[in-house]
């Protein structure tokens, strides 16, 4: 699986600025009103450093213990998760790195976004949950953390503006961000996720990328949106078929951005589900 870029970025920013950073350097009316509570395994944790970087709607926060725990969420400012992960923040650390499920990964995390204050730029969550030592198999090793927290965040002004997928899914506002691709050599698709079920596929020529206006169906075979939603019940996707448009504004080997609108169908029952007003700027893989 190949990380978005958005995130490798932003996981540099964190790391540099964890480095001089952490609660013991607030002054203490800040100390007052910063926290972080953290319970793993059902073990109280002594959070004792913490970091928030944000750029534009999306959030980075990561906590450390002295004891060798590490924790970090990754989301935005809508109140999507698309990442929770625990791992060793030292070497000698024996704590297993363990994900948030990969796949509609709001059945077993539940993240809430209590508040954000732009004006004190600071930032108030609530969490809990499973993570997974392997976050694409559900029957793997589980680790339960709980928690909340209410810190101050640094915002930066990202390298590339604008990331990220939306759409309208059946009236409702959907906001995602690419968290895996896949590819021949000649198409790539694009995966955008929430941590809801549905997943959302921008599909384009990779070695051939072009600008314009394309009508698509199921047996497109690229310049489309893939639809499928995942069943925490078979542990499935189910992938519908689709029709719709999809326009390429800017295509190239770093950026692609659009707009699409489809109706998906599911593959048996033939229910649908409409997609609008989708607009997408994603880094190409």
């Amino acid at each position: 699986m190949k990380m978005l870029n958005f995130f490798a970025v932003l996981l540099t920013a964190v790391s540099l600025v964890s480095c001089s950073s952490d609660s013991s350097s607030d002054s203490p009316q800040d100390q007052e009103a910063n926290y972080f509570n953290l319970t793993y395994n059902g073990q109280a944790k002594n959070v004792n450093s913490w970091t928030a970087i944000k750029q534009e709607s999306f959030i980075e926060v990561s906590g450390d213990t002295p004891d060798g725990l590490g924790i970090s969420l990754k989301f935005n400012t809508h109140g999507n998760l698309y990442e929770a992960f625990t791992h060793p923040n030292t070497i000698s650390s024996t704590i297993s790195t363990s994900s948030s499920f990969a796949y509609f990964s709001n059945s077993t995390f539940t993240f809430q976004l209590v508040e954000i204050n732009t004006t004190n730029k600071t930032i108030k969550v609530n969490f809990s949950g499973k993570l997974y030592e392997d976050e694409y198999d559900h029957t793997s090793t589980t680790n339960t953390v709980s928690g909340s927290f209410k810190i101050s965040y640094i915002e930066y002004t990202p390298p590339i503006s604008g990331i990220g997928t939306y759409a309208k899914v059946n009236g409702q506002d959907w906001y995602g961000i690419q968290k895996s691709s896949t590819g021949d050599g000649s198409t790539s698709t694009l995966f955008e996720q929430n941590g809801g079920e549905y997943i959302i596929g921008i599909v384009y020529p990779y070695l051939s990328p072009q600008t314009g206006t394309f009508n698509f169906s199921n047996n497109s075979a690229t310049k489309r949106i893939s639809f499928s939603k995942y069943d925490p019940v078979t542990h499935q996707e189910i992938e519908y078929n689709v029709s719709g448009t999809i326009t390429y504004a800017t295509a190239s080997s770093m950026i692609v951005q659009g707009t699409f609108s489809l109706t998906a169908t599911h593959p048996t029952n033939g229910s649908t589900i409409t997609i609008t007003n989708g607009t997408f700027k994603e880094g190409a893989q």
